[in-house]
């Protein structure tokens, strides 16, 4: 006599959800694990001591008051470029344009203050913020058309753009606008008026540190809007959101303009609270980690502030280094580009679960 098999029962949510959990933790645990391997490996190469490394990369970012509120500074415009940015990557348009974006809003900016000495300080500022906004407004919707009308890729569009506004900034601090006083290419010191206001005394944080959380706290309430369902709608299906009334054009438009008026206000944030003048590198490393800081958060704003303290920590911890370590702070770089890898492989793991 043979027993009939067990009819195949399909597994439920309830069935589902501990093994997409078990796979996902144990993914996690392995990419940390490899990369504990390969950062100390590295570190070791250089005759580096991995333990005195981590003390001093957490003592140059929250050892002392100065430190942490410089992490802070640090953090705040790759917060708002992030923010700007996720819903861009929502909707599935990858803008690489946030550090050309910034380069233009930092160009407007110190150009205004440069034309504009004498203004009273909250009118100076305020031209200054504008003219940042529409400098990374208009950085964005030359791309954003070009995706648009052409369904040009957005990818080669921002990045042509990026090389446009760094060639910009190269000409005007080397040419026109350098300092007469400088050795290296940069323009003059704006005046004070155009310099935001700190906002704990003995450090360089600024209020503009609120507009980063501004920021957050808009898109959180965006989420919860029509407005981001359309949105959301539009990542999942576009062929269903144009049958509920939402043009793609109109969205490709909406997202990359809202990513360029963040990163033209972060270049504002950084010539107005931090360097007071421009620079070749005035978006480097902030607009490419921007990008870096909206993956790693997911998109979301809780997420995004805590990448963006991680990040942040990582790039003011690197600066101490040198004393703390005897390395160059620009291994921080490779420290990052292996988080990102470590990302990327738990994100497929996620993708395909």
């Amino acid at each position: 006599m043979t027993t009939a098999p067990a009819p195949h029962r399909p597994v439920g949510p309830a069935g589902l959800l501990p093994r997409v959990l078990s796979r996902r933790t144990g993914t996690i645990a392995i990419v940390a694990l490899a990369l504990v391997v390969v950062v100390t490996g590295l570190l070791f190469a250089v005759n580096a001591d991995p333990l005195t490394v981590l003390q001093a990369l957490i003592a140059g970012a929250f050892g002392t008051p100065r430190a942490f509120a410089e992490t802070l500074l640090r953090a705040a415009p790759l917060l708002l470029i992030a923010v700007t940015l996720a819903p861009s990557l929502r909707a599935r348009i990858f803008n690489l344009g946030a550090p050309g974006q910034m380069g233009a809003g930092a160009v407007a900016a110190t150009l205004v203050a440069l034309t504009f000495p004498a203004l009273p300080a909250p009118l100076l500022l305020m031209c200054c913020a504008l003219a940042a906004t529409l400098a990374g407004m208009a950085a964005a919707v030359i791309p954003a058309i070009m995706k648009a009308r052409w369904q040009i890729n957005e990818i080669i569009a921002t990045i042509a753009m990026n090389f446009l506004v760094f060639s910009l900034i190269q000409y005007l601090v080397s040419g026109p606008y350098r300092s007469a006083t400088a050795s290296t290419p940069q323009s003059d010191a704006i005046a004070d008026a155009g310099w935001l206001p700190i906002m704990i005394e003995g450090t360089r944080a600024h209020w503009g540190l609120l507009i980063a959380l501004a920021a957050a706290a808009g898109l959180f309430l965006f989420d919860r809007s029509r407005a981001g369902y359309r949105q959301k709608l539009f990542a999942a299906n576009p062929s269903l959101s144009r049958q509920a009334g939402i043009h793609p054009r109109r969205m490709i438009f909406t997202v990359m303009i809202t990513a360029g008026i963040g990163a033209g206000l972060a270049g504002w944030l950084q010539i107005a609270g931090v360097d007071h003048r421009l620079y070749t590198t005035v978006s480097d490393p902030v607009g490419y980690a921007g990008l870096f800081v909206a993956l790693l958060g997911g998109s979301s704003p809780v997420g995004m502030i805590a990448a963006a303290l991680l990040m942040g920590a990582i790039l003011q911890g690197g600066q101490s280094l040198q004393i703390g370590a005897g390395l160059e702070p620009e291994i921080v770089q490779v420290f990052i580009g292996l988080i990102l890898l470590g990302y990327a492989v738990i994100s497929r793991v996620g993708a395909h679960r």
